[in-house]
């Protein structure tokens, strides 16, 4: 059984077609490339930021390009749970004038690390039993 595509997409880069075996220019009959995507049409997704690599897979397999821009990375920051608990560290760490504060904030810091499953992974005081005074 043979599957018979209408075309060929790629996505992404580092595809295997444009760098199997065979000339690098001028392809010829007996060039993997040449071979395997024969007069089937190609159209190829790369990102902008790699011109050099899209040039190959148009060079050597016959793609048209469509070129795109990568998303902005951004810092995702802490989810609701672990931004309260790294309030109340800091809230700790910062304690010098109102020591009183300290057990109550010592409490609220356990509580939030149970709230945020943090026991799965480190051993919490027993939250029932558990009284920072």
């Amino acid at each position: 059984k043979i599957f018979q595509a209408d075309a060929v997409l790629h996505f992404g880069t580092h595809g295997s077609l444009e760098f199997m075996p065979g000339k690098q220019v001028g392809m010829s009959g007996t060039c993997y490339p040449d071979r395997l995507i024969n007069s089937l049409p190609s159209a190829y997704l790369y990102a902008a930021n790699n011109p050099s690599e899209a040039t190959i897979a148009k060079r050597r397999s016959y793609s048209a390009t469509v070129s795109y821009l990568t998303p902005p990375a951004e810092n995702a920051g802490l989810y609701k749970g672990l931004k309260e608990l790294k309030e109340l560290i800091s809230s700790y760490q910062g304690l010098r004038e109102n020591e009183g504060r300290g057990p109550a904030i010592v409490n609220s810091i356990v509580s939030t690390s149970y709230t945020c499953n943090l026991d799965k992974d480190i051993d919490l005081p027993d939250l029932e039993t558990h009284d920072a005074k």
